[in-house]
């Protein structure tokens, strides 16, 4: 045992005044001749024998303090409140009727010194009550390991304990129910537990302090709840929670079950157990039946596709969706508010100069704007090269904590908690935004009314023409912004927020609870939840420019991840469709099926309906009449329709998207789109077997592969920056 060791033991008494002074030497007697400095914390609950008076006599004697229970009676509480007391890092309970020997602490210290974190004493020898000792037995053998596979003595009244194992639980009690649960969810987080045995010893004073049958009773059920319905995430104080035994802090209040954290719900399962069997059936039943139904379900969600994404341009063109901010708005604000931009960092040391000069581009006060560059504890190089710059006083260099989940998000709620001003705004680190974009997203606040919570700007690309890849990325990045967002808003429909560029009231982001640490597209998220709680966001006249992945397997594990984190944010706002109906308007409820759905699905389906119509055509006089007899003929037109005049339109929009950013040069190679899709469709099969295997995984995007090529970023007007090295 380590010399020295300190030790807080907590007694709870109830009229224990035969036993409390005996015990109280004995546990003396043994730590003092091992110099373990100790104090004895007595809770007591209301006795009416003279047990505390017999306390308060010796407090000058021995490290004694007496304190009287404050909550619900039962053990448990008088345990918990013991606990709250304690000054030391090792803690000690024992119950006040002599029968557990105080003369065991030394050896369970030892115990705790060899590497355990708690340590029980196993009542080997029971000696008085056969009754208690046949019920104890039971409960052992029935509760504690056969239904939670706990070997030591669970209902042991002696324990001790790593005061750390305490704090990292949460515990809900009964009166009498501490003991199995607090075991549990030590054992859920992987902490180590040992056990000692001892002689329990007949109570030869004073009477038991519990109904044997009620308590028995008690404990029973509540080994049962814990078991089966006990949650599946064990809170900790440091807004973290324990998981499968991993411990996870994500900085958020959003609740877990609000998040990605699990795949499914236990009703999810349901309903997915249920429509796949019944699915089976159905094909054992009639499965030339099943293949049309299965068939015409999806021809009718392409076709609807088709209409939407055909409405949306509609809307796009014929309407003024985006809010336009022009100089003459800007130039009518008088004082600018106080704004925070977050910069999340992961091995970006390559870009990292070239964020600082685009962020000291940004035409906006420097006394009113924060840069918070969000560095990972682990990733050593960037803030080495952080280091050897001269940062002007407005950036904030803000060290996340290593921890689990590895996401940006996550660095981004703990960012929130350090911002200082009042407007919020996202930049990644290779980004690039039009200089009066900060100004122009305050203007838009103001015109926009107090329902926009976010103000988006558009996305595009600084190395468009670097190769086939750049320019097909391109062109789909101009679709989606100058196109189908701003058709989306010309509906109130729910937008998907782009990774970067989006503004907040920081009010407004604190009272959504901020990002969904365990979602890996945590925009898509994000840009739910505003219009779940029936706010708006608005796109903005401003563009952020970005790199455009230029090698394809960088840009396959781009894409897998965004993806994947579609999946997990479908899956999570559809946890209770009764909530996301009430939440919003019903046509929003269709098009998020559509937005988010829709396109996850339609992307993995794609190679199978390609390879169907491919077969049709090539081997027709072989497989013609059978694919025929799939196909009704409603059924059949949608789906020529589609075929036909959906692959062109599909791609007309591609090249609409360039000709609205005047990309001329890259409306030729849209032709090629169809080989884009073919990429994409591969990049969703490979995110749906990541939700499965590692859902939280975040595959990192190298950027700076811009650097060194041809051409050149010409979006940044020459201008000499503020920041040298050091």
């Amino acid at each position: 045992m380590k010399i020295g060791q300190k030790i807080s033991i907590v007694i709870p008494t109830l009229n224990e005044e035969g036993n409390i002074l005996p015990l109280i030497k004995r546990i003396d007697a043994i730590l003092a001749s091992q110099k373990v400095v100790y104090e004895i914390i007595i809770v007591d609950d209301n006795s009416t024998d003279s047990t505390k008076s017999l306390v308060t006599s010796v407090l000058n004697k021995y490290p004694i303090k007496l304190f009287l229970k404050k909550g619900i009676s039962g053990k448990a509480q008088s345990l918990l409140e013991g606990f709250s007391y304690a000054k030391y890092a090792l803690v000690a309970m024992i119950d006040a009727d002599l029968q557990y020997p105080p003369e065991s602490l030394i050896e369970m210290i030892e115990k705790i010194d060899e590497g355990n974190d708690i340590v029980v004493a196993n009542r080997r020898n029971f000696h008085g009550n056969f009754a208690r000792k046949v019920i104890s037995k039971s409960f052992s053998l029935i509760f504690c390991k056969l239904l939670h596979g706990i070997s030591v003595d669970v209902q042991s009244g002696l324990k001790v304990f790593k005061k750390s194992v305490l704090h990292k639980v949460n515990l809900k009690l009964t009166s009498w129910t501490f003991d199995l649960e607090f075991l549990v969810r030590a054992r859920e987080m992987k902490f180590t537990i040992g056990s000692v045995d001892i002689d329990f010893i007949k109570r030869t004073s004073g009477e038991p302090k519990i109904n044997l049958l009620q308590a028995s009773y008690e404990i029973g059920k509540h080994a049962v709840k814990a078991k089966f319905y006990s949650p599946l995430v064990v809170p900790t104080k440091d807004q973290g929670f324990y998981y499968k035994g991993a411990k996870f802090v994500h900085y958020t209040d959003l609740q877990t079950n609000e998040t990605a954290l699990f795949r499914l719900t236990k009703a999810q399962k349901l309903y997915i157990s249920g429509f796949i069997l019944l699915t089976i059936i159905s094909f054992i039943l009639n499965w030339h039946a099943s293949v049309v139904v299965l068939i015409a379900l999806l021809t009718v969600l392409y076709f609807t596709d088709l209409l939407f994404n055909l409405f949306l341009i509609y809307r796009s063109f014929s309407t003024e969706p985006e809010l336009e901010i022009k100089p003459s708005d800007v130039k009518k604000v008088t004082e600018w508010p106080t704004y925070t931009i977050f910069c999340p960092l992961y091995k970006e040391a390559s870009v990292l100069f070239q964020f600082i000069k685009a962020m000291d581009n940004l035409d906006y006060p420097k006394d009113k704007l924060q840069v918070m560059l969000l560095l990972e504890e682990d990733d050593k190089e960037t803030i080495q090269k952080i280091e050897g710059f001269q940062l002007p006083s407005n950036y904030k260099r803000v060290i996340v904590p290593h921890s689990n989940p590895k996401t940006k998000p996550k660095a981004l709620n703990y960012g929130l908690k350090k911002a200082t001003g009042e407007f919020i705004v996202i930049y990644d680190a290779e980004d690039i935004p039009d200089s009066d974009q900060l100004k122009k997203a305050i203007t838009a606040f103001q015109k926009s009314g107090r329902k926009t919570v976010c103000i988006q700007a558009k996305l595009n690309f600084y190395n468009p023409s670097q190769n086939l890849l750049t320019r097909l990325f391109t062109a789909e990045y101009s679709l989606w912004f100058d196109l189908v967002l701003t058709g989306l808003q010309s509906i109130s429909a729910p937008i998907p927020l782009g990774g970067t560029s989006n503004h907040f009231r920081k009010r407004d982001l604190l009272s959504l609870s901020g990002w969904d640490s365990f979602n890996v597209t945590e925009d898509a998220d994000l840009g739910m939840r505003i219009v779940k709680r029936g706010f708006k966001t608005a796109v903005i006249n401003s563009y952020t420019y970005e790199e455009a992945n230029s090698d394809l397997l960088n840009w396959f594990k781009q894409r897998s991840r965004w993806i994947k984190g579609y999946m997990q944010t479908y899956l999570v706002h559809m946890r209770r469709p009764g909530d996301f109906i009430y939440g919003i308007r019903k046509h929003q409820v269709l098009t998020f099926q559509l937005i988010i759905g829709g396109k996850i699905l339609s992307m993995i389906i794609n190679p199978f309906m390609w390879v169907t119509t491919i077969s049709y055509f090539v081997f027709r006089p072989i497989v013609g009449p059978f694919i025929e007899s799939f196909f009704p003929p409603v059924i059949f037109y949608m789906a020529a329709i589609s075929l036909v005049f959906g692959n062109f339109l599909y791609m007309y929009y591609y090249m609409l998207g360039s000709a609205k950013r005047k990309h001329w040069d890259l409306i030729k190679y849209t032709i090629l789109t169809p080989l884009y899709w073919l990429f994409m469709s591969a990049a969703a099969i490979n995110a749906f077997w990541e939700l499965i295997v590692r859902p939280h995984h975040w595959n990192k995007t190298r950027h700076g592969l811009h650097l060194g090529a041809s051409e050149e970023v010409q979006v940044l007007p020459k201008r000499e920056i503020a920041v040298v090295p050091a």
